[in-house]
């Protein structure tokens, strides 16, 4: 769950019980009305979850969810109706309160351990798709492939809302409410509809009141921030956006009731108003400067860690000339922050203003890890080739906070699951039993010691793959549909194309483009764990399989020479022909056995994506020993990197490697480049030509960290003196002080130019 950064954290859980007694109350009257029950309970948690205006907040809205509510994801409390038993519990054994209180916290905890929308899931999933996918633990529980209980990325349509402002939204749903011929759920869906914008207008007004009474107690410049952000909150209430700082407010303030953390392109719906102040001298610069970067941190303040995109630039804009300003504003918020949220990102494409790219260059470099680089000129026409969509449909892809495309307020790709290649080695080298876990899972097939080549045992590989790839495809189009039997979640339908024109939730036939984006972790690692299998047992024959098994299954401790073998033997990363083919041959059958899935399980499309999270250290925890040299639950590579025992043998060498790989035939794939401070001042130009070369030769995106190496060495030893030190993790950045040690080990192996 997350820390919210909230100035005085909430000491007690009077605000769950409540939510509970709410929930009991409205379930009881509202059985046949799931629109009206998430209405009630939105009221429950609004405004009873948000925090005061603080001393330096231009803006308003701060929220903090606590173990047991209403969200769509972890990152918001938690999915649909959810609880976290341990901090319930962990109240109860050592919080204070008088006895009702304890009480109420024991009835609560008893009362959600069936209603909670995880158990309800995983319940009601069909028995073979148990079978194959074992639990929603994946931190804990050794698996090939794991569901993700959530409902993450959706992207709402913010430019419309600053355009009609809530007025005009009230009008649309009014409208389509008067038309003949809605059936009952419809209506309970429109009504319900406008009972949410009603409590934002409450929460706006919330807040108003708060400003102005903090106002009467302030003086100077201070007094008049607040008189404007109350008049900015008065106005949102009754009109569109007239001012920037209008249009910021009423988007975040949607936000913090959606609820929902990926923000999207804020060069579209900000640019006009921005530059409309600043031209008329509404504001000056540096006043618009203070309300974007109170902005990111209010977003920061979410902890949301591989969420919060902020996005900037690229094709399909309808305002190129004021987003490239804005851009340019914003950078340099970004810049000036130095938060580790919002993951700010820059779209770029051969006609990038040279000034953008310049500010973007000089926030890199100076170590903030953003913005995070996409290349339109790549990943345009793959998307519209890879989904099958018009050039105009993929001006408007969009990433989600790992990296996972999907196409603003038009689609959800929800990754929904994700699927461990190493895990499935080890799994496939043993004939379908996991020596971690003990147990027989997936496939029967022969061990590796059993099979008379490598293009047996690769066969095997694929078919254990196979099966946990279509596993997951079912679950993606399983989740949807049971999730929108249960949850409406109004907020973000309101502002998704086609919910108000058929009167539907997202997940009930009102989103446009329903789709899936499944996960991949540990790639790299099976690649060279199969490479290695090949040459040293297959061609070379320095090795038996047994004695393979052997020392895999002993972690190497009696076979360092076994394990030398297997360390130099070909590894992606290097320019090494042998290890980037089977990469490319292994990411090429993922790409392809996926795709494949979308027909079969009635989605849109379902595409793989290859990023890293933490999840490269987690889900790898439960991996013994592999044939790539790998030590047994030691990290695997990060995203599309090489492993970090792989001597790169130069940025250029690495960059081959990179590029060898599909970069379009999937939804996102992740790159790592980390340079050290010293070689930015030293050759700055030769890193900016091979970053130019890496993209003009087809690199579609990049995620540039700019540290000392030593810094971080320093950071494990005296972690009070580098609270500031942010490192990029694969899909998102973070303070290294805050990491787990392992993960902190990870980064600091890993290859540096």
């Amino acid at each position: 769950m997350n820390h919210y950064k909230v100035k005085n954290p909430r000491r007690n859980l009077e605000v769950e019980i409540a939510f509970t007694k709410a929930y009991r109350k409205a379930r009881k009257k509202y059985a046949s009305n799931k629109y009206q029950l998430e209405v009630e309970c939105m009221k429950a948690q609004y405004p009873a979850l948000l925090h005061p205006i603080e001393e330096t907040d231009v803006l308003a809205g701060r929220h903090e969810f606590g173990p047991v509510g209403f969200g769509i994801q972890h990152q918001t409390g938690g999915f649909g109706f959810y609880i976290h038993e341990d901090e319930v519990v962990h109240e109860l054994e050592h919080g204070t309160g008088s006895l009702k209180y304890r009480e109420d916290l024991n009835e609560m905890l008893v009362f959600w351990k069936n209603e909670n929308t995880d158990r309800f899931v995983m319940k009601n999933m069909p028995k073979h798709l148990q079978e194959a996918l074992l639990s929603d633990a994946w931190e804990k529980v050794p698996m090939p492939a794991g569901p993700i209980l959530r409902m993450a990325g959706c992207y709402l349509d913010f430019d419309k809302l600053v355009q009609i402002g809530l007025p005009g939204l009230e009008k649309e749903v009014e409208e389509r409410l008067e038309e003949d011929g809605l059936a009952e759920s419809q209506v309970q869906f429109l009504t319900a509809s406008l009972d949410m914008l009603k409590l934002l207008k409450d929460i706006l007004a919330y807040y108003e009141k708060q400003a102005r009474e903090l106002a009467e107690g302030a003086e100077g410049s201070r007094k008049k921030e607040l008189l404007r952000l109350a008049d900015a909150l008065s106005q949102n209430q009754v009109a569109k956006p007239a001012s920037y700082l209008e249009a910021v407010q009423l988007v975040w303030m949607y936000c913090l009731l959606g609820p929902i953390i990926d923000i999207g392109r804020c060069d579209v719906f900000f640019g006009d108003l921005y530059c409309h102040d600043i031209d008329n001298r509404v504001i000056n610069e540096g006043e618009a400067l203070q309300i974007t970067m109170n902005f990111f941190r209010l977003i920061d303040h979410l902890d949301c860690e591989t969420d919060g995109r902020v996005i900037v630039g690229g094709y399909g804009r309808r305002n190129p000339e004021t987003g490239d300003r804005y851009s340019l504003h914003a950078i340099e918020a970004c810049r000036r922050t130095r938060t580790v949220l919002p993951q700010f990102t820059l779209r770029f494409h051969k006609n990038t203003p040279k000034e953008v790219m310049q500010a973007a260059i000089r926030c890199i470099e100076e170590g903030t890890t953003y913005p995070l680089l996409y290349n339109d000129d790549v990943i345009v026409p793959g998307v519209e080739k890879t989904y099958g969509v018009s050039r105009e449909l993929a001006e408007h892809y969009i990433m989600l906070g790992c990296g996972e495309y999907e196409f603003e307020h038009y689609s959800v790709a929800t990754p929904s699951g994700s699927l461990n290649a190493g895990k499935i080695l080890e799994i496939a080298m043993n004939g379908g039993h996991d020596p971690v876990g003990g147990w027989q899972i997936g496939p029967q097939t022969p061990k590796l010691t059993e099979c008379k080549s490598f293009e047996e045992f690769y066969g095997y590989y694929l078919r254990h793959s196979r099966h946990y790839i279509e596993a997951e495809a079912e679950f993606e189009a399983y989740e949807y549909e049971i999730t929108g039997t249960r949850h409406p979640f109004i907020m973000p339908s309101l502002l998704y194309d086609g919910c108000v024109a058929k009167a539907k939730a997202l997940f009930e036939g009102g989103c446009e483009y329903l789709a899936g984006t499944p996960e991949y972790y540990g790639t790299v690692d099976a690649a060279d764990g199969l490479c290695a299998i090949r040459k040293l047992v297959f061609e070379d024959k320095s090795m038996s399989a047994q004695t393979m098994m052997d020392a895999l299954a002993d972690n190497f401790t009696d076979y360092p020479r076994e394990r030398k073998l297997m360390l130099d033997a070909p590894k992606y990363g290097a320019d090494n022909s042998e290890a980037d083919e089977m990469l490319v041959k292994l990411t090429d059958f993922f790409n392809q056995t996926t795709a494949e899935q979308a027909e079969r399980v009635g989605l849109k499309s379902y595409l793989p994506v290859y990023i890293n999270n933490a999840q490269n250290t987690t889900l790898a925890k439960w991996v013994g020993a592999l044939p790539n040299g790998r030590k047994a639950g030691c990290a695997y590579a990060n995203a599309n990197n090489p492993e970090s025992v792989v001597d790169t043998k130069g940025l250029t060498p690495m960059i081959n490697s990179l590029l060898k790989p599909s970069h379009t035939d999937h939804a996102g794939m992740v790159q790592n480049f980390r340079f050290t401070k010293e070689l930015l001042q030293s050759s700055k130009d030769k890193v900016i030509a091979a970053m130019k070369s890496y993209f003009d030769r087809g690199g579609s995106q990049a995620m540039i960290t700019v540290v000392g190496k030593e810094d971080l060495k320093k950071a494990m030893e005296t972690p009070e003196e580098y609270g500031d030190l942010i490192v990029r993790v694969g899909g998102f950045s973070a303070k290294f002080v805050t990491l787990e040690k392992d993960v902190q080990k990870e980064i600091y192996e890993r290859a540096s130019f």
